[in-house]
């Protein structure tokens, strides 16, 4: 206990630390859109590899992922990316690769590939490890770099769940040919889970932290599912109220819907030899 909280301080004396924009990795998952990306102690999709890394330890099968964003007229920008992910034996990993095109004020493009994995001892507690390679076109300059996310999940008896992820822990510079380089912000991310009714409903809440304030938010979210397959979810950004579903088929087709200020995001996902 006494590690843990050591690491937590320190974690959030890096989070104070830092500067820079966020990238992209955020709006990839529809699901952990719609739950007001309060996404990181929960994690169990393969969308962890964006969020919490150790969640990966909770897949099931071989899952293939392909994200879709349906903007809004007034939406500046375009979202899409893919994803394919899964376990043997102790370990689960995923790859995803992301990229937003931006087409007001400026326009520009933002990419992110990732390569993730994540280890755990009898679903009680796992650790993951995420890689960022980074990539982005801005007022004619392209720049690059890589940046590394740590993350832990425990579960706490039956109900409770909780994660904690350090995004960018070593420090990610993006540079141009040009010789302009600016930094990617390290984010502490803490959450919690309570599992209700079953499993049915799922309560959630995050709090991120980081040096810039407008990247410190308290995050909300809510998760019923009603009926086999069938979820609805809700949440609270820190900036805006989210909300979203899914439907699912025999636990091999999975699509969720996530609405939000900048339109509607959209993924379907297959999973193989669950």
């Amino acid at each position: 206990m006494r590690l843990l909280v050591l690491v937590v301080i320190g974690c959030l004396r890096l989070a104070f630390t830092a500067s820079g924009q966020s990238s992209v990795s955020e709006e990839l998952s529809p699901r952990a859109l719609s739950l007001g990306g309060a996404f990181v102690g929960l994690a169990d999709d393969a969308s962890a590899a964006l969020w919490n890394p150790a969640g990966l330890f909770t897949l099931k099968g071989i899952h293939i992922v392909a994200r879709l964003s349906m903007p809004s007229t007034k939406t500046p920008f375009d979202i899409s990316g893919g994803a394919i992910g899964g376990r043997l034996f102790s370990i689960g990993g995923a790859l995803w690769y992301g990229s937003r095109t931006i087409k007001a004020p400026t326009p520009g493009e933002q990419s992110l590939a990732v390569m993730a994995a994540g280890a755990g001892v009898r679903e009680m507690m796992a650790a993951g490890v995420t890689l960022k390679f980074y990539e982005e076109l801005q007022s004619g300059q392209r720049f690059r770099g890589t940046g590394v996310d740590i993350g832990l999940l425990a579960r706490f008896g039956s109900w409770v769940q909780g994660g904690l992820t350090v995004t960018d822990v070593l420090g990610t510079w993006l540079a141009a040919e040009e010789g302009t380089v600016r930094e990617i912000p390290l984010i502490v991310r803490m959450g919690a889970v309570l599992k209700l009714w079953e499993d049915r409903l799922r309560l959630l809440g995050a709090l991120h932290l980081a040096r810039q304030e407008e990247l410190r938010t308290i995050r909300f979210g809510a998760e019923v599912r009603l009926f086999e397959g069938i979820a609805l979810r809700a949440g609270w950004n820190g900036h805006e109220i989210t909300w979203g579903a899914g439907v699912g088929i025999f636990e091999i087709l999975q699509s969720d819907f996530a609405w939000h200020a900048d339109g509607w995001a959209i993924s379907t996902e297959i999973v193989f030899s669950k």
